[in-house]
């Protein structure tokens, strides 16, 4: 039967915060959902504890599996939802009691949507709230922040349209640290993407974090693998992520992409915008001094700070040059 939403949540090791997290969707003022909760093969209670939830609220439908990486849990509760929309949380964030019906109702305006997020609230490990952060309501808007890499809303507050996450092959497995941004840009070929004003999700921000891993470097990479074939397709190319694309073509493709990568990194701009904000962000008159003191003497990289502030990163669009002149090259 089908039911107007699937929360979609996947579980590893999350016993820390999980707790509060499921009671912020039982807690909805919008009642009428599911709920599919994917343990990944975790090692400490948190399976206990989906359980004990589960034994309370039938809602709740427990899927238990072999550990396999985010993007294959989720396609493992996609293709179980029965939902018409799917709610996406992770086992560290938490929804505001409104958050479902306020996106369903946006969602029922308009039959075009695919994909809605909403603003947000950062919180940090002691649930107390850092931030706001809004984005953009429309469209384009939504899609320039996507190959700009501008500030985009957050995975856990993405409600999609199930027959069209299903249509697109779901999360691609081959891009590890940024499925949800590589589903994104998909998504944004095929209908149109919206959000929400008004907080509806707080994301907490904490050192365990998956984005952490290796100093956050493979989630940079697979980020820019993500928008370089998303920039291939708009120009009629093969996709190298694609699964018509071997393995051996993909690593290619992504060993192409970590070098672009870490040739961008060598200039230091990168360890130049992580001291500047390391300085900004103490908050105080002294801290903004220290910051300013900071950037004089590296002129060109402050010049390339405010170009990327108002215009994006173009490394992509660089990348994807290169590329497109590669094959070129090798087909001659």
């Amino acid at each position: 039967m089908i039911v107007p939403i699937t929360v979609l949540m996947s579980v590893y090791n999350g016993e820390r915060w999980l707790r509060e997290s499921i009671e912020s969707v039982l807690g909805q003022t919008f009642t009428d959902f599911e709920f599919i909760i994917v343990n990944d093969g975790s090692r400490d209670s948190t399976l206990d504890i989906i359980n004990g939830f589960a034994a309370r609220d039938r809602r709740i439908q427990v899927i238990n599996k072999p550990n396999t990486g985010l993007a294959d849990s989720l396609n493992v509760g996609i293709g179980q939802a029965r939902g018409e929309w799917i709610a996406r949380l992770d086992a560290d964030d938490l929804c505001e009691p409104n958050r479902l019906s306020v996106q369903y109702a946006l969602a029922s305006s308009k039959k075009e949507f695919v994909l809605i997020g909403s603003g947000l609230t950062g919180i940090d490990e002691s649930s107390q709230p850092t931030k706001f952060y809004k984005y953009p309501p429309y469209h384009q808007d939504l899609v320039n922040r996507l190959i700009t890499k501008k500030g985009f809303f957050a995975h856990s507050s993405a409600f999609v349209r199930t027959k069209t996450i299903k249509a697109v092959g779901g999360y691609r497995t081959r891009i590890k640290r940024a499925e949800d941004y590589d589903l994104w840009l998909r998504l944004s070929e095929v209908g149109e993407l919206g959000c929400v004003d008004e907080s509806l999700v707080r994301i907490r921000h904490h050192v365990d974090q998956i984005s952490h891993d290796e100093g956050g470097r493979r989630q940079k990479i697979d980020s820019r693998v993500a928008l370089v074939s998303y920039l291939l397709r708009q120009r009629g190319l093969a996709d190298p992520v694609a699964a018509e694309s071997t393995d051996s073509e993909f690593a290619k493709f992504w060993q192409f992409v970590e070098r672009g990568v870490a040739l961008d990194q060598l200039v230091g701009f990168r360890r130049f915008i992580s001291e500047l904000k390391a300085r900004r962000d103490t908050a105080t008159l002294a801290g903004l001094f220290s910051a300013l003191a900071f950037s004089v003497g590296s002129p060109h990289f402050v010049l390339r700070y405010f170009r990327e502030a108002f215009l994006g990163e173009k490394l992509a669009m660089r990348l994807a040059d290169e590329w497109i002149r590669k094959i070129t090259t090798c087909a001659e």
